[in-house]
Order: C-alpha cells, then sequence, then structure tokens
C-alpha cells in the first residue's frame, strides 16, 4: 500500500471536497477531482487516462447525491490507493474494486454505476502497477 503522509491527508481532504462538489454538480468539480487522482498516476503507461475515466465515472456516478464530506472520505481515500499504489495483488486490487463499490453505494450510488467505477478501479490498476506476478501466483 502507499504510504499516507501528512501531504496525502491533506489532498485526501481535497478529494473528497472534489466529490462533493462533483455530487452538488459544480462545474468545475469533475476537472478538480480529475487534475487530483490523475497527477498521482503520472510516468506510466496509460494510467494518467485511466485515473481520468475514473474521475469521469465517479462525478456521473454521484451526481445528485447529498453526503458530507466526512461521508466521501473512504471513496477518496479507496480512488487514492487505486491512482498510488504500484505493488498490489490480484487479490488486493479484487478487494479494492469491492470496497469502492460497497463505498459508493453506501452514498446512495446503484449497483450498476458502482460496479462500472469499480471495474475502472481495476483498469487503472494495471496501468499504474508496476509488480510483477510472482511465480506461485501463476500456479
Amino acid at each position: 500500500m502507499p504510504e499516507a503522509t501528512e501531504s496525502v491527508a491533506n489532498e485526501l481532504g481535497d478529494i473528497s471536497r472534489d466529490l462533493q462538489n462533483v455530487a452538488y454538480q459544480n462545474p468545475s468539480g469533475s476537472q478538480d477531482l480529475a487534475d487530483d487522482i490523475s497527477h498521482y498516476a503520472q510516468g506510466t503507461n496509460g494510467g494518467e487516462a485511466a485515473a481520468q475515466e475514473l474521475a469521469r465515472r465517479l462525478a456521473q456516478a454521484l451526481a445528485g447525491k447529498m453526503f458530507k464530506i466526512a461521508q466521501a472520505m473512504p471513496v477518496a481515500h479507496t480512488a487514492w490507493v487505486a491512482v498510488a499504489a504500484r505493488q498490489l495483488s490480484e487479490q488486493q486490487v479484487e478487494n479494492l474494486k469491492n470496497e469502492m463499490k460497497s463505498e459508493l453505494m453506501a452514498l446512495g450510488v446503484n449497483d450498476q454505476q458502482a460496479q462500472s467505477v469499480a471495474d475502472q478501479v481495476g483498469v487503472v490498476q494495471k496501468a499504474v502497477t508496476a509488480r510483477q506476478r510472482r511465480w506461485y501466483e501463476r500456479l
């Protein structure tokens, strides 16, 4: 898992506010969210585009939902891990996808949209990972 430093804690707060802004359909909310999460994927092969698509799907799923910033923090953290982690195993990625889906559903997102976002978490991880499968994972 990526290390959550003090600056990351501040950025998670920013991402939570971005999530609330997209829910309130603030015109700049989607771009702010995309900017705040995609920079973690810089230098990867397609990670920035995948992260921007994750932000787009999140914005679409959360549009019109009402929640407090604190309620968005788990989604912000999961999105951050999805983009910032470079060494997750296949099982950890699957768990991350399940976490995203359940966190979004807790905010009132329907199953289909939550699954779409969760699927994109897997795409993001595939693009940003630096981890090679171990020999025992290939069996």
